[in-house]
């Protein structure tokens, strides 16, 4: 008997102790939970930051599309700057996706470092979908001859406010600069884009100012030789032929100089 008894003494005296070890713990990590934690207010450090940018106020286009079938939609020129560093998007868009009409957007992107890496086409496109509701799924479709060369396509369906859109969209990746001409051609409802429309809109890209970048206005300059107006070869025949651009007539002479004879 006295030895159960002693027995069960000690069994009690080790779970007091444990309770005691175990209560001791629990206020250790209390207070060092309180003495690491950040001020109020503190922002929370983030291992993997995303990339912010911001709006350029009131920004000064480089880049214009003349396209008179989209003269009777909204359009719109935006920069964009990344919080970091220098990255730049110009972004030109017409159209409104939750409204009936095609809806058009060519983003110019150009990271300023070279660590940056561009994806394949589809991965580019559905990245930049992510807040439209995609009824059809982004899928490689071949590619189009532009002045750029070839221009890998995706096709996809997106709808907004019940009126969806039928897209072919691209992107082009470049060396030298570094850059990417992305974007797409939303038909006005459930159509399929003619990819000689889609051909139309990047012979029609030009650049207005290169911003002492030599290389970019090579890379246009060059462009514009392989240009096929739609199609034709004769500016005459063509809907778009080059005095539209607002590019000025010295400012050209100065890009087309830079050519190899």
């Amino acid at each position: 008997m006295q030895r159960a008894s002693h027995t069960l003494t000690e069994i009690n005296r080790t779970l007091v102790r444990t309770f005691a070890y175990m209560s001791a713990l629990a206020v250790l990590i209390a207070a060092t939970a309180g003495f690491f934690q950040l001020p109020s207010g503190s922002a929370v450090f983030d291992p993997f930051p995303q990339a912010k940018w911001v709006s350029v106020d009131r920004p000064h286009p480089a880049f214009e599309l003349l396209m008179p079938e989209l003269a009777g939609n909204p359009s719109d020129y935006a920069i964009l700057h990344r919080v970091t560093g220098s990255a730049r998007k110009d972004v030109l868009t017409w159209g409104d996706p939750s409204s009936r009409g095609p809806y058009v957007m060519i983003e110019v992107y150009r990271p300023g470092t070279a660590s940056d890496r561009f994806i394949d086409a589809p991965s580019e496109i559905a990245a930049r979908i992510v807040s439209f509701s995609v009824t059809d799924d982004v899928k490689a479709a071949d590619e189009i001859d532009t002045k750029f060369g070839a221009v890998p396509l995706v096709d996809f369906a997106i709808a907004q406010r019940g009126h969806e859109h039928r897209c072919l969209g691209f992107a082009r990746a470049f060396d030298a600069p570094a850059m990417q001409i992305a974007g797409w051609y939303c038909s006005a409802g459930k159509e399929v884009v003619d990819r000689a429309t889609l051909v139309c809109v990047l012979d029609r890209l030009t650049i207005i100012s290169a911003g002492g970048d030599q290389d970019l206005a090579e890379l246009f300059a060059h462009a514009e030789v392989k240009r096929t107006f739609c199609g034709q070869r004769s500016p005459i025949l063509a809907a778009t032929p080059e005095h539209e651009a607002r590019v000025t007539t010295s400012s050209k002479s100065r890009l087309r100089g830079r050519l190899p004879q």
